[in-house]
């Protein structure tokens, strides 16, 4: 995996399983609480960190999914074409029958079921890379089953919604969270596109200091809340010792795209619900309480986070239980177990809010802290024992490109004994200030 780290592998492989199981499975804790699986994932890295890498290995399985989609699709409107062929020459031929027996005063005769080849086939999705929110309407209509947006990098994507020109993406991807329906605007209809389920996961990447700037610049309006968040330490540079089995991942994910929805009184299609079995419905109270907790103890873009904790490990148990009966081949699950919502809770609670924490958490630092964080991040990851303005200057980073930045985060880093000044010699012009590391510190990694 290029040394990827297995956080990376773990939230874009319960992303992409999320999307393929889409709206044919719905959890329910408890009557009047309803979760689809929908779940979004951000990896948040340096370049160099493994993103990609571990993106591919889940995507490529997608990938082949998709691509036998097409084909098939290929197939089936060859096939509608030529019996669409066919039907507009019974058509045809039908219609000048009918004149002949007007004008003879006759009655027609009815117009044949073959004159009409019904509606051509639609094309079968499971991943997008970007598209519009009415193209997007159009394929959730049309499929149903629900979408994986993809994005190399996220940052962009998020950064280019404007959450008030005529009320621009922010509320359409604020629902497609939710699953419920959702009807879109068409620009030359009348005619609005009538989502049954507006059902999207989300998967991509960043870099921390797009992040940074994109957490300073956003209202908390719970768009980035949503996401679950993987932030961890680089991982060592080694040849790989283990890879992803992409023809198992890619087994699994076939037996999760067969999955069937339930059928209403009407003969329209609907999620088939998987309620907690009572052993489960007790832990994820104990979860809430303890998120309860947590929720009060924490501000900003952290706080809206938390609160959404409980809601998430219900989506991620619902993922867990489906992928772990498809891997052995037994049938799908039909309710979630005890085991399978205390490892979805341990997973949300214990292990991804720690990594939310460091993605989110320092939003809500004066900015002279964040600085000093990143700094300070810079200083122990490449274990340095000086550091000047013009040393974090060259790599820049948003929050971090000017003396008028970088001079408070050195002063806070100062205060806290991290650093501490060099005296320069005198000489012509303004001499850099350089810092010296607190050899303390190599104990702290």
């Amino acid at each position: 995996m290029k040394s990827a780290p297995v956080d990376f592998v773990a939230l874009a492989l319960l992303s992409s399983a999320s999307a393929i199981v889409g709206n044919t499975r719905w959890t329910v804790p408890w009557d009047g609480w309803k979760e689809p699986p929908v779940i979004w994932g951000m990896l948040v890295g340096d370049p160099s960190s493994g993103k990609s890498p571990a993106l591919d290995a889940v995507l490529d399985p997608i990938r082949e999914i998709d691509n036998a989609l097409g084909a098939q699709y290929q197939t089936e409107r060859q096939e509608w074409s030529d019996k669409d062929e066919v039907a507009k020459l019974i058509l045809s031929k039908w219609k000048a029958d009918a004149k002949v027996a007007i004008q003879d005063g006759d009655t027609p005769r009815m117009k044949p079921a073959e004159a009409d080849a019904g509606a051509p086939p639609v094309r079968g999705r499971v991943r997008i890379t970007d598209a519009t929110t009415e193209k997007v309407g159009e394929l959730l209509r049309d499929g149903w089953r629900g979408l994986l947006l993809s994005r190399d990098e996220l940052s962009g994507w998020l950064g280019s919604m404007d959450r008030y020109s005529g009320g621009g993406d922010r509320p359409f991807w604020l629902e497609a969270f939710g699953g419920r329906s959702y009807s879109v605007d068409r620009k030359n209809s009348p005619e609005p596109i009538i989502v049954d389920h507006l059902s999207v996961s989300i998967l991509g990447g960043t870099q921390p200091d797009k992040l940074d700037s994109l957490l300073v610049r956003s209202d908390d309006d719970g768009l980035l809340a949503r996401f679950m968040v993987v932030f961890p330490e680089p991982a060592p540079m080694r040849r790989p010792a283990a890879t992803l089995d992409t023809a198992k991942v890619l087994a699994a994910m076939e037996r999760l795209r067969a999955l069937e929805p339930a059928v209403d009184d009407q003969g329209n299609k609907r999620p088939f619900f998987l309620h907690l079995q009572e052993p489960a419905q007790v832990a994820l109270h104990e979860f809430r309480l303890q998120c309860a907790a947590w929720e009060a103890e924490a501000s900003g873009l952290m706080k809206s986070h938390v609160g959404k904790l409980p809601g998430l490990s219900v989506r991620v148990a619902t993922v867990l239980a489906l992928m772990d009966s498809v891997a052995v081949g037994e049938e799908p699950v039909t309710s979630i177990s005890a085991a399978h919502m205390g490892r979805a809770c341990h997973y949300v609670g214990e292990h991804l809010r720690r990594h939310a924490y460091r993605a989110y958490g320092a939003a809500s630092q004066p900015q002279e802290l964040r600085a000093a964080s990143r700094v300070a991040e810079i200083i122990q990851r490449e274990g340095l024992r000086q550091v000047s303005t013009r040393d974090i200057q060259r790599r820049g980073l948003v929050g971090l490109q000017s003396a008028k930045e970088i001079g408070p985060a050195f002063a806070a880093l100062e205060s806290a004994a991290w650093i501490s000044a060099i005296q320069q010699p005198a000489g012509p012009g303004r001499p850099s200030k350089i810092y010296a590391v607190n050899p303390r510190l190599e104990g702290m990694k």
